[in-house]
């Protein structure tokens, strides 16, 4: 999102020379769009896709450090409908070290650490949907270009204070990530171990993937795999390429996924795949044009894949 100032210089500290900055982004798009079903059924129509506001808040410790909180509204329903509270978080960079704190809906792993870029993704279709977690986190440098990290999450989308796991069947988590970055390589690894397993595959045990992508300048191409166990015998693996490439004013991208679920409990056991292909038309510096095209199979029972077309106005402020 490109940053407009709201207010410069919200606060001055006497001391220091510290100063607060707050600053108000957001996101409104518009589209049309062409689903058909894994039966064959078909709808379509046009309304808003994208309604979001981002109030953040930056403090200047001094020496380097800083503080930085901010909250995202997310519009539903289009008119007439309500704005409700998205991501919130507090991030605190001090000495090298960085402190998270927040609420929120992570983005999808593999489609992030491949260097995918589709404005429809594949998160929710071949991949999970993406879930809203408390978590806290820290992160460290290790050496140049190397940072290792390590959070702890709450149950999916329980979100308020004193509400943790609390002797229900909720599942929270610790992860630990090593991220490097330099030039045109990005690598990332990481482990994730989750409570309350109870030995059945309804539950996850632990989750180990990894992902990487290359700038070659003309494109950028990337790969990521994860291998997940459930509490019972079974287990899920999952895998992503990607690539997308400038071609004059229009730049063009592609997703691949794969996730296979092997278990004699779960409904959704058995393979399900799928790609989008996406194409970015530059209007301004802040106002695109986004046509996508993907097909998917949706669930193993389905008798054909779905598909989604869909042209879609961005403009960022």
């Amino acid at each position: 999102m490109m940053k407009k100032t709201l207010v410069a210089l919200a606060a001055v500290a006497v001391t220091g020379g510290a100063f607060a900055q707050a600053t108000l982004t957001g996101e409104l798009a518009y589209g049309y769009s062409s689903i058909t079903s894994g039966a064959g059924a078909t709808t379509s129509g046009g309304g808003m896709d994208t309604s979001t506001l981002k109030f953040t808040a930056t403090e200047d410790l001094g020496n380097g450090n800083s503080i930085t909180a901010y909250i995202t509204t997310d519009g539903t329903n289009g008119r007439g409908g309500s704005m409700v509270m998205d991501d919130q978080e507090i991030i605190l960079k001090m000495s090298g070290f960085t402190l998270n704190a927040g609420s929120k809906k992570g983005g999808d792993w593999l489609t992030g650490a491949s260097g995918g870029a589709t404005w429809y993704g594949l998160d929710g279709r071949v991949l999970s949907s993406r879930s809203i977690n408390e978590e806290v986190g820290i992160a460290v440098p290790v050496m140049t270009g190397l940072t290792a990290s390590a959070t702890v999450a709450g149950p999916d989308s329980v979100v308020a204070e004193g509400t943790g796991n609390g002797g229900s069947t909720a599942q929270s988590s610790m992860s630990y990530t090593l991220k490097y970055a330099a030039g045109p390589l990005a690598v990332k690894a990481n482990y994730k171990g989750y409570t309350n397993n109870y030995g059945t595959d309804s539950y996850s045990n632990n989750l180990s993937r990894v992902g990487a992508y290359y700038d070659l300048g003309v494109a950028k191409i990337g790969a990521a795999f994860d291998s997940l166990n459930y509490g019972g015998n079974g287990t899920r693996s999952r895998a992503m390429v990607s690539a997308s490439a400038p071609l004059g004013p229009v730049s063009v991208n592609a997703e691949w996924a794969s996730s296979t679920i092997t278990s004699t409990t779960l409904a959704t056991a058995g393979t399900r795949t799928g790609y989008m292909l996406g194409a970015q038309y530059n209007l301004s510096k802040r106002t695109y044009a986004i046509l996508n095209f993907g097909s998917w199979l949706n669930a193993v029972t389905d008798t054909q894949n779905k598909s989604l077309t869909a042209l879609t106005m961005v403009h960022d402020f």
